[in-house]
């Protein structure tokens, strides 16, 4: 009985002591420890607002505390707050130059503020420290594209995209880097799989538009108009999106659809040359062929060397008999280097007086 009492004795004494090692732990943490620890908490959950409240307290508290000023330029950027982002992520590297996260979000945003030769050292400074970071390989991608770059800028995104294959961004930029470079089905294939990853909630409707435009590319008019139709239905205002859909429809001969779709355009830029070529098509399309050739009256007021306009205003004045009218478009449009101007003048004017 007295060991059994001893032994309990021991065991309480132990507890105790482990207990008290615990708070002593715990008060030996520095307060901005404790801040920027529960700071990371919300920023998981994305509340930014709550972290950059305690970020700041941690930072009153001890200036010098490199992991708040990081996570400060980090919130600021993803806030869209580029010069505060730049103003802490650059106290972040006064106190530690070895912080390759600063350097890749400096190296950010100098790209987003186009200053892209900045960036460039940013970037390259920052994969000197850490080669194998998805984020910073697909910043680098992008920063290659606008230096037209393609090849080097697949390289670094298929690397991205090794280390992270679920990276729904670097799918769509792959995606993008495709199309720059005519791979139109290896476009579409990416964009298909960043889109089946994406959450029903986060919709990127701007990785519809891409995708629509390389269906229209390869000829898959129904295809690219289904894409349009889920991009425009949340981008209604977008002109040239609206122009492509027409001419989708008109290679369907959906000319009514075509035609509606050019109004909308119009509306938005009356100025565009393009709009009301195709509209004119579109009319055509549908035999209203003095409509027809008012929109196409004005495609060639609007630009003169329209060399599309003159093929499509001949093969109206075709139609309403005036074949001298549309032998002299085609010869203006031959003369603009237009090929199909060429066959047809061949085809059809070449005994003309």
């Amino acid at each position: 009985m007295i060991r059994y009492i001893h032994i309990v004795f021991l065991l309480h004494v132990s507890l105790y002591s482990l207990f008290s090692q615990e708070v002593r732990d715990s008060t030996n943490i520095p307060e901005e420890q404790k801040l920027y620890e529960k700071a990371l908490k919300y920023i998981d959950s994305l509340q930014y607002d709550k972290a950059e409240m305690l970020l700041s307290e941690a930072l009153q508290k001890n200036k010098k505390y490199v992991p708040a000023s990081l996570k400060m330029g980090y919130i600021k950027l993803k806030t869209k707050d580029l010069k505060s982002s730049e103003k802490y992520l650059k106290q972040t590297l006064k106190y530690d130059i070895s912080q390759w996260e600063a350097l890749k979000y400096l190296g950010k945003i100098y790209y987003e503020n186009k200053k892209y030769a900045e960036s460039k050292k940013f970037l390259d400074s920052a994969y000197h420290y850490e080669s194998q970071d998805a984020e910073l390989l697909y910043f680098r991608a992008q920063l290659m594209i606008a230096g037209k770059a393609y090849k080097d800028a697949l390289q670094s995104i298929n690397e991205a995209l090794d280390i992270q294959p679920n990276f729904i961004e670097a799918l769509v930029l792959r995606a993008e880097i495709s199309y720059h470079i005519k791979q139109f089905n290896e476009c579409i294939k990416s964009i298909s799989e960043a889109i089946d990853k994406m959450p029903a909630d986060k919709k990127d409707y701007n990785a519809y538009r891409l995708r629509a435009k390389a269906y229209f590319e390869i000829g898959k008019f129904k295809n690219a108009i289904s894409d349009f139709n889920v991009y425009l239905e949340a981008n209604p205002q977008d002109e040239e999106a609206l122009i492509l859909r027409a001419s989708a429809k008109i290679n369907t001969n959906d000319f009514t659809g075509a035609i509606s779709d050019l109004d909308e355009a119009i509306k938005i830029n009356p100025k565009n040359p393009v709009s009301y070529n195709y509209r004119g098509a579109a009319k055509g399309g549908l035999n209203q062929f003095k409509a027809a050739l008012e929109d196409l009256d004005n495609a060639i007021k609007l630009k003169f060397d329209y060399a599309s306009a003159y093929v499509n205003r001949a093969a109206i004045k075709y139609a309403i008999k005036d074949r001298r009218g549309a032998c002299k478009d085609l010869e203006k449009a031959d003369a603009l280097g237009d090929q199909m101007a060429y066959q047809l003048l061949q085809e059809y004017c070449k005994n003309m007086q």
